[in-house]
C-alpha cells in the first residue's frame, strides 16, 4: 500500500523539479527566478511574433511560424497561471492530503482507485519522456543537416544559419560566432516544451484523482445495503460530506484550467488547418521531409484535442455513474431518516461535472467531432481565401 502511495505522491514530485527550474512551481519562493525566465521567455515571443510580422505573405515560412508560435504562446499562459493561481495550491494540497488519508474499506475500491491513477502514472512518464525526445530532434535538427551536409558551399551560404525557432534577431548571425551565441541562447525554449507537457500532466493528475473518488464513492453508494440500519444513516451523511468535497475540487479544476483550455482548444484547432493546408497545397512540390514535419504537427495536435476530449468525458460519466448509484441502493426499502438524506445526496448528485473550455465548451467524445469540425471549416476558409 504504502509502495503505490508512494508511487502516486512521486508524480507531483516530478513537476515540482520540473517546474521548481524556471522558479514556477508555486509553493515554492522563487520570485526571482520566475522573474528571470519569464522576462526571457516574454523576449522570445517579441522575437517570434516580429519573425511573424517579416514573412507576412509567404505562407510556408508563415505556418511554420504560427505552429511554433502558437504553441509557445499557450505554454506562456499555462505557466503564469501555476505560478500565480492560489485556488491551485489549495487543490493540490487537498488532493495529497486525500493520499496522505487514504483508507480503503476493501480491495476493490484499491483497485478502481490505483486504476486511475496507474494511467495518471503512465500519462505523465510516457508524454514527458515522449515530449523531450521530441523538442529534443526538433532543436538539434538544424545543425544534423548541416553537418550531414555533404556540399562546402552549403555551409558557406548565410542561409545554412538557421535556427531551431522562427524569431527575428534583431543582428547579424551569418557569422559562426552569433549564430552559436544565438542558438545557445533559445536553448531555454527547449524547457518551455517541457513545461507545457507538465502542466497538461498536472491537469490529467487532478482530474484522474477525482474521477478515482466519485468511482469510489458510486461502488459505496451501491453496497450501502451491507451495512446494518443503525450505521447507514451516518454512512450515508459520510456521502454527503465527500461528494460535496470531490464538486468542490472539480469546479476548482474548471476554474483554475478553462482559460487555458480555451488556449489549447483554439490554438490546437488552427495548427491543425494550418498544418493540413500546407500539406495539401505543397504535397508535389516540397520536400517530403517538410511535410512530413507538419503532419507531426498536426498529429500531436489531434492527439492533444483527442486527451482533453476523454479526460472531460470521463470526468462526467464518473459523475453520472454516482447519479446512477443513488437511485440503485433500494432508497425505498430505508427508514424515512435515510430517505431524507438520500434525498439531499440526489439533489447534488443532478451537479454535473464538466472540464470546460471557459466555461462554455464542454469537452466529451461527442463534442470531440466538433473540434474535427471546426478545424475542417478553418481548412475550408484557408482553401478558400489564399
Amino acid at each position: 500500500m504504502k509502495t503505490k502511495v508512494g508511487d502516486i505522491e512521486d508524480l507531483f514530485i516530478h513537476l515540482e523539479r520540473i517546474f521548481s527550474v524556471g522558479g514556477i512551481w508555486p509553493f515554492k519562493q522563487t520570485y526571482i527566478r520566475f522573474a528571470i525566465y519569464i522576462s526571457y521567455y516574454m523576449v522570445y515571443l517579441v522575437m517570434a511574433y516580429t519573425d511573424l510580422y517579416d514573412v507576412f505573405g509567404n505562407l510556408e515560412l508563415m505556418v511554420m511560424n504560427l505552429v511554433e508560435t502558437v504553441a509557445y504562446t499557450m505554454t506562456f499562459m499555462a505557466v503564469w497561471l501555476i505560478r500565480c493561481s492560489n485556488l491551485l495550491k489549495h487543490v493540490i494540497n487537498a488532493v495529497k492530503k486525500d493520499m496522505m488519508e487514504r483508507k480503503f474499506e476493501n480491495s476493490e475500491e484499491e483497485r478502481i482507485y490505483y486504476n486511475y491513477n496507474y494511467t495518471s502514472k503512465i500519462f505523465t512518464y510516457g508524454s514527458i519522456v515522449g515530449m523531450f525526445i521530441t523538442v529534443m530532434l526538433l532543436y538539434f535538427r538544424p545543425l544534423l543537416m548541416s553537418f550531414s551536409s555533404s556540399d562546402p558551399a552549403v555551409h558557406n551560404n548565410t542561409e545554412s544559419f538557421i535556427l531551431p525557432y522562427r524569431v527575428h534577431t534583431f543582428f547579424d548571425i551569418s557569422n559562426n560566432y552569433a549564430y552559436i551565441l544565438m542558438y545557445l541562447y533559445l536553448f531555454p525554449m527547449f524547457y518551455a516544451s517541457i513545461c507545457h507537457m507538465a502542466a497538461i500532466c498536472l491537469l490529467v493528475i487532478l482530474v484522474f484523482h477525482i474521477c478515482g473518488e466519485l468511482s469510489i464513492l458510486s461502488y459505496r453508494i451501491k453496497n450501502v445495503k451491507t451495512y446494518s440500519q443503525d450505521m447507514i444513516v451516518n454512512r450515508i451523511r459520510s456521502f454527503v460530506r465527500i461528494h460535496l468535497k470531490i464538486i468542490w475540487m472539480a469546479k476548482s479544476v474548471d476554474n483554475i484550467f478553462n482559460l487555458i483550455l480555451l488556449d489549447e482548444l483554439l490554438g490546437n484547432s488552427v495548427v491543425l488547418a494550418i498544418s493540413m493546408y500546407y500539406v495539401i497545397t505543397n504535397l508535389e512540390i516540397s520536400e517530403m521531409a517538410t511535410c512530413c514535419t507538419f503532419i507531426f504537427f498536426a498529429i500531436i495536435a489531434l492527439v492533444m484535442l483527442f486527451g482533453y476530449c476523454l479526460i472531460g468525458d470521463q470526468l462526467t460519466q464518473q459523475c453520472i455513474n454516482v447519479q446512477d448509484a443513488y437511485y440503485q441502493c433500494d432508497w425505498y426499502e430505508m427508514p424515512l431518516s435515510c430517505k431524507k438524506c438520500l434525498l439531499i445526496c440526489m439533489i447534488h448528485g443532478q451537479v454535473m461535472l464538466y472540464l470546460t473550455a471557459a466555461r462554455f465548451y464542454i469537452f466529451s467524445l461527442n463534442s470531440f467531432t466538433d473540434v474535427i469540425k471546426t478545424s475542417m471549416a478553418y481548412l475550408s476558409m484557408l482553401r478558400t481565401l489564399l
